[in-house]
């Protein structure tokens, strides 16, 4: 589901690229939530309940990006063959440059 380097990339291969980038963010959660893990072990107990409620809110994140992975990786699958999507516009707005550039990558721009 790559495009030619250059080219307009196609549905699939946006969903697909997302998706791949979704799961990114899910990992990136993860060691987030083993790091509050260890600082809850180093908590004195009076202060256990505040790290508890961010340990929460981490899953939470996690299960939220998880369910979008996905769903989007669903509609790769369910995606119409050849149907050009024009992605510089939105690429655009990415701020965080790793992002921008690993999504140029696997779109093939």
């Amino acid at each position: 589901m790559t495009t030619d380097a250059g080219a307009t990339p196609n549905l699939a291969a946006v969903l697909e690229a997302l998706s791949v980038e979704m799961s990114l963010a899910a990992e990136a959660c993860g060691h987030l939530d083993s790091a509050l893990g260890k600082i809850l072990e180093n908590t004195p107990a009076e202060s256990r309940l505040a790290v508890m409620q961010e340990l929460h809110t981490v899953d939470h994140l996690a299960q939220h990006i998880t369910a979008i992975t996905d769903f989007t990786a669903k509609l790769v699958q369910a995606a119409p063959e050849g149907v050009p999507l024009e992605v510089q516009e939105a690429l655009a707005t990415i701020t965080l440059g790793a992002v921008a550039e690993r999504l140029k990558g696997r779109l093939g721009l």
